[in-house]
């Protein structure tokens, strides 16, 4: 089967009181080389588990099945046995030639409440789906992955109330080469089924693309009942970000007609790189979204046998997988909130910075407003006149280099 397998820790309890057992797989590499079809690994879920897969590596180069199989794909008398696994950690990569592939990656079909972080997807043609024939999520997730360059990054199939919180989903495939979102929300029909997908959340994500590939793609409007998707940033090189409804292909201010994403931005993030997917600075677009999510993958965080480091958001949450360390109390500006909506507070904390003016510009250049400003916080109050969109914010003084910073007005 041309597979490797290195097991660095793998924990089974027998069955308790309540029949059910622990299974936890850590620290495992795995490298196969299987080109046709293969069942990747797959859990067992015979019976009740608790099952943890945390730090894994799984590189694959197969045309079709799966990576990660941790569900099932039809009604069964396995369905459930795995609610709640967590899939925390992992780096999974296809490295595979055949472009017509639909491997998927991590696949947790018809189980509740599946928790999936941290995670980092390379290639994979179909990255993390959730499926099933009308179960309602409560406390699952789908937050702070990295899904890099898929065929569609998220796939939400006859389940209900997923959440999709602070991901990072890139593509560079146009729309010859794939149909697909990079998150989809479909009626699942397989086998005679038909369970929409509905109340579905998305908040918090980067979606980037390099060409005009749809970011969310809802197949019927069946699912559109309690879909929310909101303070998200939205980035494509070549034009317009594109969604999708029933077929009907919409731009960013006709989806934004809608209702939906009426918060986010349409913003370059500005990354380091596309590999790591690092912003230069701080995306300060989020929505806090509580306690229990509260917690990113670090700047510097890497894939291993060891948990990736992470980093809690603060007062201003960010967008994407990966947080940045606070300003902190000493930094030497402080332009906050951003997005903004009717005031924005901007504080001098330098008794060296004697900038005395603030000009706000739209992105051609043309001076809008201008205040007079002072060491110290300062309380900027937007014109009402102002519509959302992204301007650039200067700080002038006849004795110091202007400081500009790029800000979103939300209305």
């Amino acid at each position: 089967m041309g597979k490797l397998i290195l097991f660095y820790f793998i924990l089974i309890v027998p069955a308790n009181l309540f029949g059910q057992i622990v299974l936890t797989i850590e620290g495992t590499e795995v490298i196969d080389t299987t080109t046709g079809s293969s069942f990747g690994i797959v859990i067992p879920r015979s019976q009740a588990t608790i099952f943890t897969y945390r730090n894994n590596s799984l590189t694959y180069v197969n045309s079709s099945g799966y990576i990660l199989q941790a569900g099932d794909e039809t009604p069964a008398y396995t369905n459930n046995n795995l609610d709640g696994e967590i899939i925390t950690g992992n780096r999974f990569t296809w490295n595979g030639q055949d472009e017509t592939s639909t491997t998927h990656a991590v696949f947790t079909g018809f189980n509740l409440n599946v928790v999936i972080k941290y995670n980092y997807l390379y290639r994979t043609p179909n990255g993390i789906q959730r499926k099933s024939d009308g179960m309602t999520d409560i406390s699952g997730v789908i937050a702070y992955n990295i899904i890099n360059n898929p065929k569609v990054g998220i796939v939400v199939k006859g389940m209900n109330g997923i959440k999709i919180f602070n991901n990072t989903l890139y593509c560079e495939y146009n729309q010859e080469q794939t149909y697909r979102g990079l998150i989809d929300i479909h009626t699942n029909f397989d086998g005679g089924l038909s369970a929409v997908s509905t109340g579905t959340k998305i908040f918090n994500n980067i979606f980037y693309t390099k060409f005009r590939t749809l970011n969310i793609k809802i197949y019927e409007t069946a699912c559109l009942p309690g879909f929310e998707s909101d303070y998200n940033l939205f980035w494509c090189e070549s034009g317009d970000p594109v969604f999708e409804i029933n077929g009907k292909k919409l731009s960013f201010s006709e989806w934004q007609a809608l209702g939906y994403d009426l918060h986010s931005v349409v913003i370059n993030p500005e990354l380091k790189d596309l590999t790591d997917f690092v912003p230069q600075a701080r995306l300060d677009y989020g929505k806090n979204l509580g306690a229990e999510f509260q917690s990113g993958l670090a700047a510097s965080a890497v894939w291993g046998k060891t948990d990736p480091e992470l980093m809690n958001q603060d007062l201003i949450w960010q967008v994407g997988a990966r947080i940045h360390i606070s300003p902190g109390p000493d930094t030497k500006i402080s332009v906050y909130p951003n997005p903004a909506s009717d005031v924005l507070y901007v504080s001098i904390n330098d008794d060296n910075l004697t900038y005395d003016i603030l000009k706000i510009y739209d992105l051609q250049g043309k001076i809008l407003q201008q205040y007079h400003i002072v060491r110290g916080p300062n309380i900027i109050n937007l014109p009402g006149y102002f519509s959302s969109g992204i301007y650039n914010i200067a700080l002038e003084s006849d004795d110091l280099k202007r400081y500009i910073k790029k800000i979103a007005i939300v209305r």
